[in-house]
């Protein structure tokens, strides 16, 4: 704010917005139960809007309303500080959650409203749409419940799917007000001209197959690898790492040690913490297991890239002996094959 800006120059909005922000949240959130809806929405997008506020300016903000002078709380505004003082407003729920969301990110505050949708609803509601609407909404969608989403579509639009969340980079502002306004019956949201960032697809995607569970995962990815095989073979490697052997059968991981070489295992197992090394040697005998952890200290130091590989090798075999049926992995907790069928 610049300190030559003058209280006649200000906006009612703004003024009001410094005028609460000095007040603090407790009792600017009294205030606001006395101001319309669309006065609330206002005043909160100025105060989300607000840098430091000018001293000598606050002081003239003050004085316009108060004979005495008021102790701020702070004398600074944005998104949290708006967001906090609406909060103390004692407004419907609704009501409240449609302010809030108006100090979002971009993307979020256009998806909003159909980003509170049950993941259920949500599936029946995309349904029908192009896979790549479906992967723009689910990418936004926490892990969890985008992966209750994911299982819920037919089983036809899953693949499709994933494979266009794995690849979205960026998406246009006024596509996506499209999108949401085609799902959600109106949006009070301008569509924006600049392209807008989204979620981190091979991320959030991977993050989203986690949470769906082990035997459906592999089918999509099956799926997905006859349209995009490089694409697939990033996200199994984000899926399936090296920790998921903590999830394997101790038979499985017998079988395992008896295919891969020690000095292998030492460089995968080569500064890991004492879960994943305790994970591997309790599956070997007492002489083995003094072995490998001879070969473990004996390397003082490993590069990055060794290590990689190694542990690129076992997760590649532990792999192959899942599909022959002589390892098997439990589900993480937390994660359930909602999109049904047996495991592949």
């Amino acid at each position: 704010m610049p300190e030559t800006t003058s209280v006649l120059d200000l906006p009612g909005p703004r003024k009001a917005a410094i005028l609460f922000v000095l007040l603090g949240e407790e009792t600017a959130g009294k205030l606001l139960r006395h101001l319309s809806r669309d006065q609330i929405g206002r005043v909160a997008r100025e105060v989300a809007g607000l840098g430091p506020i000018d001293p000598r300016l606050a002081e003239r903000v003050l004085g316009d309303y108060f004979v005495d002078a008021v102790r701020p709380e702070t004398d600074r505004g944005g998104p949290e500080i708006a967001r906090r003082i609406l909060s103390r407003a004692d407004l419907p729920l609704e009501q409240l959650d449609a302010l809030l969301g108006r100090t979002k990110d971009p993307a979020s505050r256009m998806l909003g409203p159909v980003l509170d949708a049950s993941p259920e609803m949500l599936a029946r509601t995309l349904a029908d749409e192009h896979p790549q609407t479906t992967a723009l909404v689910l990418l936004h969608l926490p892990p969890a419940r985008a992966a209750r989403a994911l299982a819920a579509l037919p089983e036809a639009a899953r693949s499709g799917t994933v494979l266009r969340m794995a690849t979205m980079r960026r998406v246009r502002g006024d596509l996506l007000s499209d999108v949401a306004a085609t799902i959600q019956e109106r949006l009070s949201v301008a569509p924006a001209e600049e392209d807008l960032e989204v979620a981190d697809g091979i991320e959030r995607t991977a993050a989203v197959l986690l949470s769906l569970g082990r035997s459906a995962t592999r089918r999509l990815l099956e799926e997905m690898e006859a349209q995009e095989p490089e694409r697939a073979a990033e996200l199994r490697s984000r899926v399936f790492t090296f920790d998921t052997l903590l999830l394997a059968d101790d038979r499985g991981i017998q079988e395992l040690l008896r295919q891969v070489e020690t000095k292998t295992v030492a460089l995968a197992l080569h500064g890991e913490r004492e879960e994943m090394t305790q994970k591997i040697t309790k599956n070997l005998s007492e002489r083995a297991a003094g072995i490998l952890k001879d070969e473990i200290e004996f390397l003082s130091s490993v590069r990055p890239e060794e290590k990689a590989t190694a542990q690129n090798e076992i997760v590649a075999a532990a792999l192959k002996l899942e599909e022959e049926g002589r390892l098997s992995f439990r589900e993480p907790d937390g994660a359930g094959d909602g999109a049904g069928g047996a495991d592949a």
